[in-house]
């Protein structure tokens, strides 16, 4: 009997190494997604803006411009914190900087909500994952758009700066015989956006000559790439 009690106690304490075991590898802590969309007050970005507009029979406008963003303030509705992100330009290095609007964005443990021209957009979502796709117009009225995950830890470069731990946010990225889209951000881990490419161009379609030439009729290109920030290392 003793021999018996002996067996089953030890396999009971094996079991039990087992189980905690098991239980400690599985509480590991997962990677902080939020940590790509910091957000406290006094963070800023200054950001390098080009842009390309195009109209039909008018000649190509091309704009540059450095674009600051900075958390002036926080309050509390509804037991969330919202964060009030002030706006400015300068369209020369030794202009001013000039207060161009502000908006607000929240981030909670599933999403993060900008409230851009009075329209929320659904920024990231969140565990990120490839398999991952959200709606970013989940909260308007807008055209449903759906972004996901793209190249999740991916070291990335911009000018000067270079990131180790960067994850993308794509969009639509089509190019047709009558039109091109498309939309890629990306985040770096601690430090927030690092780059931007919007583009939305429509080909002329008006006579046989320019048909499948990718004649650009109208739309722009936009991109927006980080010059400084105090969440640079």
């Amino acid at each position: 009997m003793i021999v018996y009690t002996r067996l089953y106690s030890a396999i009971v304490l094996l079991i039990s190494v087992i189980i905690v075991g098991g239980c400690q590898t599985n509480n590991d802590p997962a990677p902080n997604d939020t940590a790509y969309f910091p957000l406290e007050i006094g963070d800023y970005w200054v950001y390098q803006v080009t842009q390309a507009n195009y109209a039909i029979a008018s000649p190509v406008i091309n704009t540059s411009y450095q674009l600051q963003e900075k958390i002036a303030s926080s309050y509390t509705q509804n037991g969330q914190l919202f964060f009030l992100v002030e706006e400015s330009i300068k369209k020369t290095e030794q202009a001013g900087w000039q207060l161009n609007g502000i908006h607000t964005v929240y981030k909670n443990l599933t999403e993060v909500v900008s409230q851009e021209h009075n329209v929320p957009v659904v920024k990231m979502v969140f565990p990120i994952s490839a398999a991952t796709s959200w709606n970013i117009n989940a909260y308007n009225a807008n055209p449903d758009t759906l972004l996901k995950y793209q190249d999740n830890g991916k070291a990335f470069a911009v000018g000067k700066l270079n990131f180790n731990q960067t994850i993308s946010v794509v969009g639509p990225n089509d190019s047709t015989l009558v039109n091109q889209e498309k939309y890629r951000q990306i985040y770096a881990q601690n430090v927030g956006l690092i780059y931007q490419e919007n583009v939305s161009l429509a080909y002329c379609q008006s006579s046989a000559d320019c048909i499948g030439k990718a004649i650009i009729e109208s739309g722009t290109r936009k991109k927006i790439e980080l010059l400084a920030s105090n969440r640079l290392p």
